[in-house]
């Protein structure tokens, strides 16, 4: 007890001088905190762990929550608020006796700066000191800690080492806001975005196209960061915007009813009142701090009332406002009962308006008969909203097509049921049985097709789709029923081949036998497929507006473009069994998709990485921006014609024709597709995507094409962490370390650092030093982006000669 009188006491007598609004006082646990209360905000701040556990602006309910149940002790971290997580994020990998997330958020710091800017107030915490690493080496690290308190809340935390050798190490601000019903509340802005799924074993990385919902099952999962993530707190009839912010990474984390209850310092219900999202720089975007170096990471809130907002949990009715909507369910659109003809691994929006939706269109001309059965593939899913509204949703078609403007919606009928494998895994087997069952679809991201040795046989259910998958597949050669016509969706090339790959190899490490493997090839038939629509998902800016249109409450609206494309290399027998042309789709059933794939990769996807690569350099935010854009509208057309096209070895008049209907669909003005979310991992996109366009040019003329070198030019300098970029470049710390490094030791001579870039065979996969001329080429490029901007340098290209 007289230990911490005593450091309560020197808390008071070291705090600096507080102007009025802002005072030091005794906390719970008689910690030592800072109070702050302006007619901006209330807030308070402990100085165990420069812990944030309150800030409430004006007019607001508290948007930051602390457990009922938390302990407050000088040796103890705080539950809830924000913990500063330092040097370590979660478990220390190497010792089990370390604190969890590090020193930071269970060290005492020192206020040593407050001050009144304008309306808010200013804190500024200290840590300094050497603590001790996993090894017990001592990592002299300080930290700086400013928070900006006003109508806003501001985090910036500095890292500086004092050493004499390079440290490691992993931030995260692990933010706990308070919502009314975490049951009812969405996070935004992470659809689509792949994610590391931490609450499964091991870890696997995976991508969902609906906003984050919370059921009671655990989510833990890192994202790459996006501009914005958005908290629709329905119940508290607000948002809380979390953004302005250089973090490489977010965490969203809910521990769930198991969890929660398993947790001392955390109620049994609490997992209701809260969602963690995190900024940080975790595992791969850890950073590197060499001796003397400082590293900065910074995150702003802010809070917005909403009069309405719709969410994903039961209610049957909205009751706000004068008219009242009734949820979309089979008692106001009555549907006709349909045999199960597919199964699909897969419950996001891409197969939702992509497959389902032209599955539909033959139901509606007769020529299917068919309904669909959905696997949830991964634990945290949605088959259980699907359910809550009877399996039905709305498909909307917003965009261009052949130079008119298209706007249609429809709901989709032919979903007759979900199966969840994580709570009925027979029910999930029982599928097998179905003998109408001819097709599986499946969408399980680029990560999903991955054979996994730690599934076992006896796993119910296994952690990979190719070990469910195989499992079900066995259960059918059990039962000694026909195969199956599998169509993948998943964007990898030769995607069919590669899952006939996981399958058989998962068989023969569960010692299945020759006669199951030898089914597998000869009764079901693996095809590989190439699909291409722009799908942006649940439109929540506008879904009050669409359901008072439609007359109905729908919390699963997919909006996607009315462009299509479905190339299925496969038997010409499926042209029968399943005659999507024949219902007038654009869908091509071929022995052979490259010319198709070619068509795709570097007229829509290359295009892409360009102006991705150039124009988030001038602050062009969207691929509409762009066309819009006096300077990047026309680059799109001449990277397409005058560079691409002429590579290609495929009829110029077919090129075009897509070329046009490309263009088309970057106009569109209805999407809204961010140039950040095409960005990511911009190294191996123009690898695959451009790269074949720069040497192929260079093998047929002996020259570079300039755009598509100034794209490789913009990706040396966005990724080169020269201060005088300002957009952040997502992709592995390995690939962003190897540019830093290059760049920090010849930053004043960019020629040497564009030779050690461009001879990393690592990064694209050959020594483009080789390329005589090259060097020099991407050199100027960059020096001209650097020093005159991205617009002067395409308004001259004769700098890059």
């Amino acid at each position: 007890m007289q230990d911490t009188v005593h450091e309560l006491g020197s808390a008071f007598e070291s705090a600096p001088s507080l102007p009025a609004g802002i005072r030091m006082v005794t906390g719970a646990g008689s910690l030592p905190a800072v109070e702050v209360s302006l007619p901006t905000a209330t807030a308070l701040v402990y100085l165990h762990g420069a812990h944030v556990a309150r800030w409430t602006p004006t007019g607001q309910k508290p948007v930051l929550w602390m457990s009922e149940h938390g302990a407050f002790s000088p040796v103890a971290a705080l539950r809830g608020g924000i913990p500063v997580c330092f040097p370590w994020f979660g478990p220390n990998l190497t010792d089990d006796s370390a604190p969890n997330h590090g020193w930071a958020r269970i060290s005492p710091w020192t206020l040593t700066a407050a001050a009144l800017v304008g309306a808010n107030a200013v804190l500024t915490f200290e840590l300094t000191g050497a603590h001790h690493d996993a090894a017990g080496v001592a990592q002299p690290v300080s930290l700086r800690y400013t928070v900006t308190i006003g109508a806003r809340l501001t985090l910036n935390l500095v890292a500086h080492n004092d050493g004499t050798t390079a440290v490691s190490v992993e931030t995260a601000l692990h933010t706990y806001f308070a919502v009314g019903d975490a049951r009812t509340t969405r996070i935004l802005g992470l659809a689509g975005l792949p994610y590391l799924d931490r609450s499964v074993s091991p870890p696997v990385t995976v991508s969902s196209d609906l906003p984050v919902g919370i059921t009671g099952t655990e989510i833990d999962r890192v994202y790459p960061m996006p501009r914005t993530v958005t908290i629709d707190d329905v119940t508290n009839s607000r948002t809380i915007t979390i953004g302005d912010t250089d973090a490489a990474q977010t965490v969203v984390w809910n521990p769930g009813t198991i969890k929660a209850a398993a947790m001392s310092d955390y109620g049994d219900d609490e997992w209701t009142e809260t969602v963690c999202v995190e900024a940080c720089n975790v595992r791969d975007q850890a950073v590197i701090l060499a001796p003397g170096q400082s590293h900065s990471m910074s995150v702003g809130i802010t809070v917005v009332d909403i009069d309405v907002a719709p969410h994903p949990h039961p209610i049957e009715k909205h009751t706000e406002g004068p008219n009242k909507m009734e949820r979309l369910t089979r008692a106001i659109h009555p549907t006709a009962d349909l045999p199960t003809r597919a199964i699909q691994f897969g419950e996001g929006n891409f197969l939702r308006a992509f497959v389902d939706w032209q599955l539909q269109q033959m139901n509606t001309q007769g020529l299917f008969n068919g309904g669909v059965k959905i696997v949830q593939p991964l634990a945290g899913g949605l088959v259980a909203m699907l359910e809550e509204q009877d399996n039905l949703y709305t498909v909307l078609l917003e965009g261009k097509q052949n130079g008119e403007e298209v706007q249609s919606h429809e709901v989709l009928t032919l979903v007759n049921g979900t199966v969840n494998p994580y709570t009925d895994y027979e029910a999930f087997l029982d599928l097998a049985a179905d003998d109408d069952i001819e097709f599986i679809f499946s969408n399980t991201t680029e990560s999903g097709i991955v054979f996994n040795a730690d599934d076992q046989l006896a796993d119910r259910p296994h952690a990979s789709f190719p070990g469910k998958l195989t499992a079900l597949l066995y259960r059918r050669f059990e039962l000694g029923k026909k195969g199956f016509t599998l169509i993948p969706c998943e964007l990898i090339e030769h995607n069919g081949a590669k899952l006939k790959d996981t399958v058989l190899a998962t068989a023969a490490n569960w010692n299945l036998g020759a006669a199951f493997s030898s089914w597998i090839t000869t009764d079901n038939t693996f095809c590989s497929s190439l699909v291409d629509r722009i799908v942006p998902g649940y439109p929540k800016d506008r879904a009050e507006e669409l359901c008072a249109q439609f007359g109905y409450d729908d919390r699963l609206i997919v909006k996607a473009e009315p462009f299509l494309l479905w190339v299925i290399e496969g038997p010409q027998s499926l042209t029968e069994t399943l005659p999507l042309a024949q219902a007038g789709l654009n869908v091509t059933v071929t022995d052979d998709m490259t010319p198709y794939r070619e068509r795709k990769v570097f007229l829509l996807n290359a295009p892409h990485t360009t102006l991705a690569s150039l124009a988030r350099l001038a602050g062009v935010e969207t691929v509409r921006d762009v066309m819009l854009d006096d300077d990047f509208g026309p680059l799109v057309h001449s990277v397409m014609y005058d560079e691409i096209m002429p590579v290609l070895d495929l009829p110029h008049d077919e090129l075009a024709a897509y070329a046009e209907s490309v263009k088309e669909r970057f106009e569109n003005p209805f999407m809204h597709h961010e140039l950040a979310a095409i960005a990511l991992n911009s190294v191996s996109k123009f690898t695959s995507r451009l790269l074949p366009v720069l040497t192929g040019c260079h093998a047929a003329n002996g020259t570079f094409p300039p755009r598509v070198t100034l794209a490789l030019s913009a990706i040396l300098l966005t990724y080169s962490g020269d201060p005088a970029v300002s957009i952040t470049p997502v992709d592995s710390t390995e690939t962003i370390s190897t540019f830093h490094a290059a760049y920090t030791s010849d930053a004043a001579r960019p020629a040497r650092y564009v030779a050690k870039i461009l001879a990393d065979t690592s990064l694209w996969g050959t020594d483009l030093t080789a390329l005589d001329g090259l060097v020099d080429q991407v050199t100027a490029g960059l020096v001209s982006l650097r020093d005159n901007g991205v617009r002067a340098t395409l308004a001259d290209l004769t700098v890059l000669a």
